[in-house]
């Protein structure tokens, strides 16, 4: 069957745009309208604008974060209990450590200043000891020598007398038992140097016989030793002829 084929209207295109974009005009407007005229039953109220004054910023307490946290699972919480437990049991056995470590030191100085103090007493008998023995051995050494020397000195002695003795000449109206003391000043050698009389025998011619006596003895006999001499330098002794015979 023919079809007749529909012409193009002149215009209809066009005519159709322009009343597409009336209509989405229209609508905006309404829309916009409705928006801002909506009907109010009621009288409009004022609202009064108030102040707020914004409080400042806290800084949450560490207490207040902790009340805010939620809440740990009892598992973690007794683990966080046996770790802090832990903890101070450890600080404990490092304490009780510490303090046992102190206590062994104090123990060793205190032994060691006893093993000290004991050795420089045992040190200080020794010493006393040896200086004790010292001394003896030197007052016997010198005791021995004295004796020695007075030995030396009455030896000497003697031989003093028998010289004088043998120098001597019996005087007139001599007594028999006479005796008097006399003391001599001598040099190195024997040299006489003075004879005195300090214990007369009454007899003054008995007196003078035993002075011209020593004076004719000298030197007198003394001993080489120095030392020995100084107990010759200057002598006293008993001059009795009947005696040193």
């Amino acid at each position: 069957m023919w079809r007749r084929k529909s012409r193009p209207v002149p215009g209809g295109t066009r005519a159709f745009v322009y009343a597409l974009l009336v209509h989405v005009t229209l609508l905006a407007l309404l829309g916009i309208s409705l928006r801002f005229s909506a009907p109010r039953t009621e009288p409009p109220r004022v609202l009064q604008a108030v102040v707020v004054e914004e409080a400042p910023k806290r800084v949450m307490e560490p207490e207040t974060v902790r009340v805010q946290e939620a809440p740990k699972p009892k598992a973690e919480a007794e683990a966080a209990r046996q770790a802090e437990l832990k903890q101070q049991q450890e600080a404990e056995r490092r304490r009780q450590k510490e303090a046992e470590r102190k206590k062994k030191s104090e123990t060793a100085e205190k032994k060691k200043a006893a093993a000290l103090e004991k050795k420089q007493a045992e040190e200080r008998r020794k010493k006393e000891a040896e200086t004790a023995l010292k001394q003896q051995v030197t007052a016997e050494e010198q005791r021995r020598t004295d004796a020695r020397a007075q030995g030396e000195i009455e030896r000497y002695k003697g031989l003093i007398r028998q010289k004088v003795s043998r120098s001597w000449n019996i005087p007139a109206g001599y007594r028999k038992g006479s005796q008097c003391t006399v003391h001599v000043r001598l040099v190195p050698g024997g040299e006489v140097l003075s004879v005195v009389i300090v214990k007369s025998s009454g007899d003054p011619v008995f007196d003078r016989s035993v002075e011209n006596a020593v004076y004719k003895a000298s030197p007198l006999p003394v001993p080489d030793d120095k030392k020995l001499f100084e107990q010759f330098r200057d002598l006293e002794f008993p001059f009795n002829p009947d005696m040193d015979k």
